[in-house]
């Protein structure tokens, strides 16, 4: 879990975040405990998926950890253009 948040912090999927956001994410990263994973797991609900630089192979990676865990996968929701 730390590993994959890690590769989604350095990706860029939480550059929309504020950098308390960004200071809590780091600091749990760096005290394992079963608090920590929920509270990562929580950030992945709001890391931006469609940033530039974010594989989209981490989407994959997060929902097959939350379902296992027996949480709702992540929604990816694109706004289409239309043009009337």
């Amino acid at each position: 879990m730390t590993s994959l948040t890690r590769e989604l912090l350095n990706s860029g999927a939480f550059n929309h975040l504020s950098d308390t956001e960004l200071s809590r994410i780091q600091w749990l990263l760096l005290k394992p405990s079963l608090q920590q994973a929920e509270a990562l797991m929580h950030y992945w609900y709001v890391a931006d998926f469609v940033a530039t630089g974010v594989p989209q192979y981490l989407m994959h990676e997060c929902n097959f950890m939350l379902q296992c865990r027996g949480k709702r996968g992540l929604e990816l929701l694109v706004e289409a253009d239309y043009e009337g």
